[in-house]
């Protein structure tokens, strides 16, 4: 079958009624000449794969013709075509019925929406089901409407059987599917909420250890590589260690040592005779696979990495290990965790059930940890790796870590939550992040009056077309001092494994294939890619999921909360400042005027104030943007308009102890601290530390002239502060963690 990307409507001929392929007035018609939109090509996909063949194949086509037709959003023909499928079939078999001039459309949803009818359905899973069902009826037959007789009675075998509104009206139970799916979404917020700044942190401490082991891993495979170059064979296996848990700045020593060995397949299969067939072991003995041009590097140039041991050197408590372990041990990576014998897929779904990814009556598979991306967070498939492992592991109980991969997804992973968390960025969002100047702003904006310092402030902002914005207008998105930094990561590791001169721009991909709103994006060096395709948001969520791994996020009555990038996107609203829009985009305006001083910063001299790497790095990839000299040269109105969001955006004066990332009128009326909207930033501390000295000083004064509301007021303040200065201990120490090496030790091979 075609791939996604490649799904258009000839791969539905034959298969489907053609009339419905060609429909008038839709993108098949002959006579469009483009003037309609033609079917989604994710429509396509979930047609050919799913609906083909059903008794309702004809009439799910024509509605996803009408509504992308219609201009229909991509997202919401496939949530159409994913509700009303399903449900179908649910009610076809249970009923016991195969065409559609058996059923009874009214009766049966009647029957369905009072639970008579698959009675393990949620409200919500009916009341989506009538609601989509209704609202393509009401489509079609509108669009049925608009053609001649002729066509008309052509067309009127392919509707889906009426049901009237009214007749299943109070049904639904709109009103409670609504309130009890914000008091979800609530609970679930505030599992989240209360671990806010742990949950940057932790992600961060976690890619350091993966950074740390990849970096083992290099510096082994370099000594490997040295060893064959001066012609040594007896190499394998390759046995390495290296400490963890060590704070040198605070004289904490290392905490356990992990053990590892670098196999390639030959080696590892010749050792482990007794666990291979006779077949297998001499056709790697042997060299076999040299008779085939494709094969040679896999069976010997190809590294394997073999987790060992971790050992505790302090005490006697359990090793810390490396947390996602359990992951590899119970086979659940990949897309498809369901394989193995009875026991071992029972015990799956138990872990899978523990951890809330599968409710306890649902059937159907999930693969939490599949990142849809080729060379991200699992083993490759293509040359057989994956089966390699897999079977070295039920053979032999080795344990293979697919280190490069993990190392991608690590360093996705930590950008993603960091994004997620500070700005509320959504996912289609992050996924068109670019550093380029028309995505990726710098702005030098002048020193507030009278401030001590006077060299320019320089922010950096992202410009992002938000999910609902019908118009082309992009919004901007500010940033903070730790998202740059992980910026600098990410475009250094993809420059890394596309192997980039300095300079050069990473490769144009095609924006996420799989993404419902993917028309509106066109082919470009997106960010957030890997082996020249661009990452879907199945991969982004993968890679939070498997970074934070472990993190307990539960409910008030105890259900597990499961991490997705909209969850984190309610927790930052929670946790932050509610802000209204700035309703004329100062800076959008800025950047439309002519004659401005707007450049790309190429053309520009290094300022000094921009002094570390990330900073260049950052400078030399985005628009530059100088708005005291673009005010200067503005018109009249615009300068005033500036002046007036002066003073109600963050983004657009400095705040105390961080950077504010709300680019909008400051409900809090600039109480910065304890406001979610500002991202700390540990070189502000001594403000934040003065204005906590201040606070305690108004809490006294307030308790002496019996002022007690103030005095309570303040009490909250000095709170907010000490919760901020915890925060920066925090990023303090990350970045602390960040700069410890690995330093691996090898464990000599007895010669034979």
């Amino acid at each position: 079958m075609q791939s996604r990307e490649e799904m258009t409507r000839s791969c539905l001929e034959g298969k489907v009624a053609p009339e419905v392929l060609c429909a008038p007035k839709t993108g098949g018609d002959p006579r469009n000449n483009g003037k309609f939109p033609d079917i989604y090509s994710r429509s396509i996909g979930y047609i050919m794969r799913n609906v083909v063949g059903k008794p309702w194949a004809d009439h799910l086509v024509l509605v996803a013709v009408v509504l992308s037709a219609q201009r229909y959003d991509a997202s919401t023909v496939i949530n159409c075509l994913h509700s009303i499928h399903p449900r179908l079939t649910g009610l076809f078999q249970e009923m016991q019925i195969e065409s559609l001039d058996e059923w009874d459309a009214e009766g049966c949803m009647i029957a369905y929406l009072k639970g008579e009818l698959l009675p393990k359905d949620t409200d919500g899973v009916r009341s989506a089901f009538c609601s989509c069902y209704l609202t393509c009826v009401k489509q079609v037959n509108t669009w049925l409407n608009t053609l001649p007789p002729a066509e008309k009675a052509v067309y009127q075998r392919f509707l889906l059987p009426l049901v009237h509104p009214l007749s299943v009206q109070g049904l639904t139970k709109h009103d409670q599917v609504i309130q009890q799916s914000r008091q979800t979404r609530k609970d679930e917020t505030d599992a989240v909420v209360i671990q806010f700044s742990d949950l940057r942190a932790e992600a961060h401490y976690r890619y350091n250890r993966i950074v740390r082991l990849h970096q083992a891993y290099l510096d082994a495979v370099k000594m490997i590589r040295n060893r064959q170059a001066q012609g040594e064979t007896e190499i394998f296996p390759f046995t390495f260690s290296y400490e963890e848990g060590s704070d040198p700045e605070h004289g904490v020593s290392a905490q356990e040592r992990l053990y590892f060995r670098i196999w390639n397949r030959r080696s590892f299969v010749l050792a482990h005779r007794a666990s291979y067939k006779m077949g297998a072991f001499y056709y790697y003995k042997n060299r076999y696979y040299e008779k085939h041009p494709s094969r040679p590097s896999i069976g010997e140039k190809q590294l394997l990495l073999e987790f060992v041991k971790a050992e505790r050197l302090l005490d006697d408590a359990p090793p810390e290990s490396l947390w996602f372990l359990e992951l590899f041990d119970l086979d659940v990576m990949g897309g498809h965790p369901f394989s193995g014998s009875d026991e071992e897929i029972a015990a799956k779904k138990q872990w899978f059930q523990a951890w809330g990814y599968l409710d306890e009556d649902q059937d159907e598979e999930v693969s939490p940890f599949d990142a849809h991306a080729p060379g991200v967070l699992n083993w490759s498939r293509e040359d057989g790796t994956d089966h390699f492992v897999r079977e070295a592991r039920k053979r032999t109980g080795s344990l293979f870590l697919p280190v490069e991969a993990l190392y991608a997804a690590a360093t996705f992973g930590v950008l993603s939550v960091d994004v997620f968390t500070t700005t509320g960025m959504r996912m289609n969002e992050i996924l068109q992040l670019r550093l380029t100047p028309d995505c990726f702003v710098r702005l030098q904006m002048p020193a507030p009056p009278g401030a001590k310092d006077q060299s320019p402030r320089i922010r950096y902002a992202f410009r992002l077309l938000p999910k609902g914005e019908k118009t082309e207008t992009l919004h901007d998105y500010f940033i903070g001092e730790e998202t740059k930094r992980l910026l600098v990561k990410v475009a250094r590791t993809l420059a890394e494994h596309y192997h980039l001169q300095a300079g050069e721009a990473l490769p144009t991909v095609t924006y996420s294939p799989n993404y419902s709103r993917e028309h509106r994006f066109e082919t470009a060096p997106y960010l957030l890619q890997y082996n020249h395709q661009a990452l879907p948001g199945e991969a982004i969520t993968a890679c939070m999921r498997f970074l934070l791994h472990g993190m307990i996020f539960r409910t008030r009555d105890a259900k597990p909360v499961i991490l997705k990038a909209h969850l984190l996107r309610h927790a930052f609203a929670t946790f932050a400042v509610q802000v209204e829009k700035i309703p004329l985009d100062i800076v959008g305006a800025l950047l439309k005027q002519k004659n401005l001083d707007v450049t790309d910063y190429y053309s520009q001299p290094a300022e000094s104030m921009v002094a570390e790497a990330h900073d260049l790095y950052l400078a030399r990839s985005s628009l530059h943007l100088n708005i005291g000299e673009a005010l200067r040269r503005s018109p009249e109105e615009l300068q005033k308009l500036y002046k007036e969001a002066e003073g109600k955006a963050g983004t657009l004066a400095d705040v105390i102890g961080g950077q504010c990332v709300c680019h909008g009128f400051c409900a809090a009326k600039y109480a910065c601290v304890g406001c979610a909207g500002k991202v700390p930033d540990p070189a502000k501390r001594s403000q934040l530390e003065r204005h906590r000295a201040w606070a305690m000083q108004q809490v006294q004064y307030a308790t002496q002239e019996g002022l007690f509301p103030e005095a309570e007021r303040m009490k909250q303040v000095v709170r907010d502060c000490d919760t901020e200065l915890r925060e920066m201990d925090q990023i303090e120490a990350y970045r602390r963690d960040e700069s410890y090496a690995a330093i691996i030790q090898i464990e000599l091979r007895k010669r034979r």
